[in-house]
């Protein structure tokens, strides 16, 4: 790749510690360039707010054909596990452009109808209520393990149409995927999460199969229905490669924005009280955690032809990483970026779940159940904080951003 007249940021990484500890500090010094190349990525990389708006807007010159390729190739081992089970996925939702893209969104949009996002709700209420009254009752809990993990595991998988009966299972086999796609995993790491993957991609098209033959009142009986309907435009792959897909990003990306959230508030403790004494500010503050810090800090294109970008030439077929956490930190759209305003006007404006044909179509979900999760801890523990001393720990990796772990503690319990 030719980098020529464009700047770069040989140590450039988002794999270091630092980086990992506080992105948003070294972001601050790399919107003094719109666009840079770094070498250790082979990536041209976006990092103001109208700059990554023209990348999402514009799928014309930025393809998202390469979204889901591994940054690291995966090893001889691991690559012969999934083969093994013809784990090969055709271009659907995140990584497919137009006219494929357009089909397929749409028969994801008429299935995530708005009735089955509200029969979600209570279910979301009742089980995150449960969880949150057995932390308050120890005294203390993690919130990673005890509610952020699972809640969006039984959420999404629910909405699609996984039996209860096995949502603990799937939840096993999606851990660490985050490292497998956008991380550096090492070939040990790569032949375990391969495994989990050629799980879950063989149970889910057992599970299609089933659907198609016997398709119920769920979302992927839907999307079986749009297959008998289209057999050759919406093979049962597809469908599984859609359920696959909408299964693995809704657990992580919520998983994330619940650990990472709650973390922002319970730090700025003024803001946290202020929910507690006034529960309608609530939607707003979910719109700026995920501004804050949000649950994916960087997207990947491939420029289609030789692209000009503030002033740069991206050459064609070159890989472009839009700093979406970037994006949503620079002061050109958001005053006083670095503050945390749960009554920030503009806060919906964040990039967070993209922006244009890709826009997230479990923005709704997520919302939801942020929203939810916050309602039931400001009312039931509104004295929650966050364990003193404690270290946290992120995955090394070029898009996800969320913590492994988050101890809170519940001082009236424990004193009781």
């Amino acid at each position: 790749m030719d980098a020529a007249g464009c700047p770069a940021h040989a140590g450039f990484t988002m794999m270091d510690p630092e980086f990992l500890a506080d992105p948003y500090a070294v972001f601050q010094g790399l919107r003094d360039d719109p666009v840079f190349y770094a070498p250790d990525l082979d990536v041209y990389v976006v990092t103001r707010y109208a700059e990554v708006d023209a990348v999402l807007t514009r799928p014309e010159d930025f393809s998202s054909s390469v979204t889901l390729t591994p940054v690291t190739p995966p090893g001889p081992e691991a690559l012969e596990i999934l083969a093994a089970v013809d784990f090969y996925r055709p271009p659907n939702l995140i990584n497919a452009d137009a006219p494929r893209h357009t089909k397929v969104r749409r028969y994801v949009q008429e299935a995530m109808s708005p009735r089955r996002l509200r029969a979600l709700e209570p279910v979301v209420t009742d089980w995150a209520g449960g969880r949150i009254d057995e932390m308050v009752a120890r005294g203390h809990g993690d919130v990673f393990a005890d509610l952020a993990f699972p809640l969006p595991a039984l959420t999404g998988f629910s909405l699609l149409g996984f039996p209860a009966e096995d949502i603990e299972l799937l939840k096993s086999w999606c851990a660490n995927r985050v490292a497998f796609t956008y991380g550096r995993a090492a070939p040990d790491e790569q032949v375990r999460i391969a495994t989990s993957v050629a799980n879950f991609w063989r149970y889910t098209n057992d599970f299609v199969a089933q659907r198609i033959a016997e398709p119920v009142d769920d979302l992927a009986s839907d999307l079986a229905r749009r297959h008998l309907e289209e057999p050759e435009e919406f093979t049962p792959r597809d469908v599984a490669t859609v359920l696959f897909e909408m299964a693995v990003a809704s657990h992580e990306t919520t998983t994330n924005a619940l650990t990472n959230g709650l973390r922002r508030l319970l730090e700025h403790r003024d803001q946290w009280e202020a929910l507690v004494a006034d529960p309608s500010r609530i939607t707003n503050a979910v719109e700026e955690c995920l501004r804050f810090d949000g649950s994916v800090m960087g997207w990947r294109r491939r420029a289609t032809r030789d692209v000009e970008l503030a002033g740069v030439t991206i050459p064609a077929d070159a890989t472009v990483l839009i700093l979406l956490a970037s994006a949503n930190h620079d002061p050109e759209r958001f005053e006083r970026p670095e503050a945390f305003d749960v009554c920030r006007k503009e806060a919906r404006s964040h990039m967070t779940f993209g922006k244009g044909v890709h826009f997230c179509q479990g923005a709704p979900l997520a919302r939801m159940e942020l929203r939810v999760v916050l309602e039931l801890l400001t009312a039931r523990a509104p004295d929650m904080r966050i364990v003193p001393g404690q270290h946290y720990s992120f995955t090394p990796n070029i898009t996800m951003r969320g913590l492994n772990q988050l101890l809170v503690e519940f001082p009236a319990a424990a004193a009781a």
